[in-house]
């Protein structure tokens, strides 16, 4: 029965995507499993992943021109795989490959992705332990608040507890609507890549309603797989919702944001 409840969990659980720690060029693949931005290194250079606490990434790739003998190669401890890439479809001029399933030795907490081939892009996934799914919502109420478009999910822990981030980028906006006159606060913290100061705008009903900017310092507490630095976190109070809002967050500067709408309690 235990070993039933295990797989039935592992099949219900859902991938989640993982940051590149030094992504190179994107391109932006649309397909049934979501909207998301696969990278390449730059020129004969690897990706690195944090992998803390991860058992096994799944990495996705496609190519934009047909390759005889595509391979990848995963660097674990200074240790090289080479793996085989095979063609699952050809969508839109690309060419898709099947996921390639990488086991994570216990206790590592880096490893790097390395291709010689500039016409192949990677995206990696990682699949947390599935959370109680919500009670459903009647059809006769909208749901107080629904997040309508992001970037990709992202899990934040602190001092062993979990909360799932939005993310958004220059390229992709947080989007969200509060119904029922509900409220919400909104935490917001950004990827450290250099001192350039993240910046990034709230949009009430597509009208700008406020500008932020971080500083460049470094949470020291919080952390998120695949992201190295994180700034301090904000806290955005939202303007009143008297009825029904559309909010959203667009980045202002080149950063990837992680945005947490959490509903305050009704009058």
């Amino acid at each position: 029965m235990a070993l039933m409840l295990a797989v039935l969990a592992a099949l219900q659980a859902k991938p989640k995507a993982l940051a590149f720690d030094n992504p190179g060029n994107s391109r932006l693949l649309k397909n049934d499993d979501g909207n998301f931005y696969y990278y390449r290194s730059l020129p004969e250079k690897s990706m690195k992943l944090n992998v803390t606490d991860i058992s096994e990434i799944e990495l996705r790739s496609f190519a934009i021109e047909p390759l005889k003998k595509p391979q990848v190669i995963s660097i674990i401890d200074k240790k090289q795989t080479t793996h085989a890439l095979t063609l699952k479809e050809r969508m839109d001029g690309y060419y898709l490959y099947e996921s390639v399933s990488i086991p994570i030795p216990e206790g590592t907490k880096e490893m790097q992705i390395l291709c010689y081939d500039r016409s192949i892009y990677f995206r990696a996934f990682w699949t947390p332990l599935p959370k109680p799914k919500a009670k459903p919502v009647t059809a006769k109420q909208l749901p107080n608040l629904h997040v309508n478009a992001h970037s990709g999910i992202l899990t934040m822990t602190r001092n062993g507890n979990s909360s799932d981030y939005y993310s958004f980028t220059p390229d992709q906006p947080l989007r969200f609507t509060l119904n029922n006159k509900r409220n919400a606060i909104v935490y917001v913290r950004a990827r450290l890549l250099d001192i350039t100061v993240p910046v990034f705008e709230v949009y009430v009903n597509g009208e700008l309603a406020q500008t932020h900017e971080f500083t460049i310092k470094r949470t020291t507490t919080y952390s998120v797989p695949g992201i190295r630095h994180l700034t301090i976190g904000k806290k955005v109070e939202l303007p009143l919702n008297e009825d029904r809002s559309i909010i959203e967050f667009r980045a202002k500067s080149d950063h990837l944001f992680l945005g947490r709408p959490v509903l305050l309690k009704a009058n």
